[in-house]
Formats: structure tokens, sequence, C-alpha cells
């Protein structure tokens, strides 16, 4: 697709994960061209930061900008599925910070408006875009029938903002479930191969925020506000296939920081670490353990150059909306077996 014209974003929101966001797009050259947000005197020091030309309280005079050919959501959950339907309706791309959508029939409609209007919608599952990621991808290609997967995000104290949208079901849509744990679990589902999720059985514990306990250093803590959601998951996935992932994810409990994804196959296995990557298989009938050598990138960086990619060519984003449903619709089913004291439910795909 020939262009006549540089490629520029407008971001809407302007909180932590939106400084990640407008330093990857200037590392990729791209203009971010416009900022909305309801916040004035943040948002007027966001742009000086940046050199961001223009700047807008209501985030839809943005829609309005010929010039302005995508949109990055990087609002409170809830609102991203109402801002990327009326973005991709009014002919804008879109990428928006995860979970997709507050609960899976909004991330349905999302999906269901990308194909109507045909504009590229990518949800930041950026930990695809790792180099460690991308080879994880390419050695479980070759591990037969991959029949288990297990992922953990657990952090010791790390529950954000509290008191603020974060931790309030009806704005954030759950806890670490919804924040951190969809990170590990997408690419265990990635490497794995997206199987069909058919039932999962979980437990959610909320022990630590009701009380004010296990804040971490991310965003704004709000003395006034309050906590309704789990602070810790627990659950078991299994899948059309047969095969099952476990994962445990947390904001606050009595253990040390964790981050791994682990995937086992007939032929061979993995352990993705923050920073390794092993492999386990058999050469010559003998067990063999690979530690690849992985060149230092930028995950958010790639991941932007996929999405102008995607927004410029037609090509589908390698972290799809689809994806993004579906782990929205095994979230809701996490919320839903807790809810029946761990009783088995089905995925409904």
């Amino acid at each position: 697709m020939k262009r006549n014209k540089p490629f520029k974003v407008a971001l809407i929101g302007t909180g932590g994960v939106a400084h990640a966001h407008v330093s990857a797009f200037r590392k990729a050259g791209v203009e971010v061209a416009a900022v909305a947000g309801i916040n004035a005197p943040k948002r007027d020091a966001f742009a000086r930061q940046y050199g961001i030309p223009v700047q807008v309280s209501d985030y839809r005079e943005l829609f309005q900008m010929d010039e302005i050919d995508a949109i990055v959501i990087c609002l409170p959950n809830f609102l991203h599925a109402e801002v990327a339907i009326a973005a991709m309706r009014a002919g804008k791309h879109v990428l928006t910070e995860k979970p997709m959508a507050i609960d899976s029939a909004a991330a349905a409609e999302m999906v269901r408006v990308q194909r109507e209007t045909n504009k590229t919608l990518l949800i930041s599952t950026q930990g695809r875009y790792g180099a460690a990621a991308a080879a994880a991808k390419q050695y479980a290609a070759e591990f037969g029938e991959i029949y288990y997967g297990k992922c953990v995000y657990m952090r010791r104290s790390g529950i954000p903002g509290w008191g603020s949208w974060f931790t309030r079901q009806a704005q954030a849509g759950g806890g670490p479930c919804v924040d951190i744990g969809v990170h590990v679990l997408d690419l265990c589902l990635y490497f794995m191969g997206y199987p069909k999720p058919v039932h999962v059985a979980a437990r959610t514990y909320s022990k630590f925020g009701m009380r004010g306990q296990g804040r971490g250093d991310w965003g704004s803590f709000e003395p006034d506000g309050y906590f309704d959601v789990e602070d810790f998951a627990s659950a078991l996935i299994t899948f059309e296939n047969g095969s099952a992932i476990s994962l445990e994810t947390s904001w606050a409990y009595h253990g040390p920081d964790r981050w791994g994804v682990e995937v086992f196959g007939t032929e061979g296995g993995l352990t993705l670490s923050p920073d390794s990557l092993t492999v386990y298989t058999n050469k010559f009938d003998r067990p063999v353990t690979i530690h690849p050598t992985l060149p230092k990138d930028d995950d958010r960086l790639n991941m932007v150059n996929d999405f102008i990619e995607c927004c410029t060519t037609g090509k589908p984003p390698l972290t799809s909306a689809e994806h993004g449903l579906v782990l929205t619709k095994i979230c809701d089913a996490i919320y839903e077996s807790s809810a029946q004291a761990g009783k088995q439910v089905p995925v409904d795909l």
C-alpha cells in the first residue's frame, strides 16, 4: 500500500504506560502528533516533554483529524472497548493496552467492529515481540505434541495504584489475572499454538489488598479509594486438543517475585524466564540441554514496528484481536469458576 504522507499517531491517556509507548514510536521514527487527556496540567506537561504539537481534552476530537492514522489507547480497562470501537469506526487503526476489554462481551464487539471496518487492532501483549519469545516459538515448533504448559507471574508486593481504578472491579475487570497474568498466559498459549480452551477450574483470593497491604510503586495511591479485586489467582485451563495450562499470578503474597513460562512436548520442552531461555530435547537418544544466545532487543519497539507495518500493508498483527478475545474469555471463566468455589466451567468460544 503506497502512502503519500508520513504515518502519524495520537495517544489517549498520559499515565505511566503512555510514556513507554511514545518513546517506542519515537524510536521507530513515527511522529506522535497529538495527545488527549482530561487532566490539563498533566496533559500539558506530557506534551511539552515529548514535543507533541496538539493536545485536546476530548479524545473524540482526534478522530476528526485527517493527519492522524492511528490511535494508541492508554486508558483504564473499562474504556478500552468504547474508545477502540469509536476510533475504528472513525477510520483509525488502534493499538490498545491489555487487557483488551473489561469482559468478553466487550472484547467480542471489538473483534466484530475490527472485521467490519478492516482496521488494524493490536493488543499490547508485548512480551511476544522479544527475541526470547521469538526463539522459544521457533523451538516449540519442533516439540511434537505440546501437551502441558505452566505460566507464573507473581509479585511479592506489587499492587498497582491501590484505591484507584486498578483495584476496582467495575473499572479494571479484575486484579493480577487481567493485569499481569495475561502476559505469561498469552506467551504460553502462543508457544502451544493457541489451542481452543474448553474448561477452566480456578480459585482467586484477596488477602492483602483489602487490608491496604502489598502496595507497589506503579500507579497513584488513593487512600480514599477501595480494593475489591483479587490479589492472587490460580487456574487450570484445559483445551480441545487434550492439552492443559496451569496459571498462577499474584500482586501480593508471602513468596518471591517470579516470572516464567514452561511448555512440555513429546519431542522437547522449554523454560523461559526474564533473562534466559532453556530448551530440553534429545539428540541421538540422549538428553540435551540448549541455552540459546539471545540478542538484546526492545520488545515494545518491535511491537510498534509490527503495528506500523500492519496499518500500512494490511498484514494481521502478531498479537491479534482474536487472541485478545481468547485471553478475555479465559479470564472471565477464571472469575466465574472461583465464584462457584472452583467448579469447572466451560469457556464459550
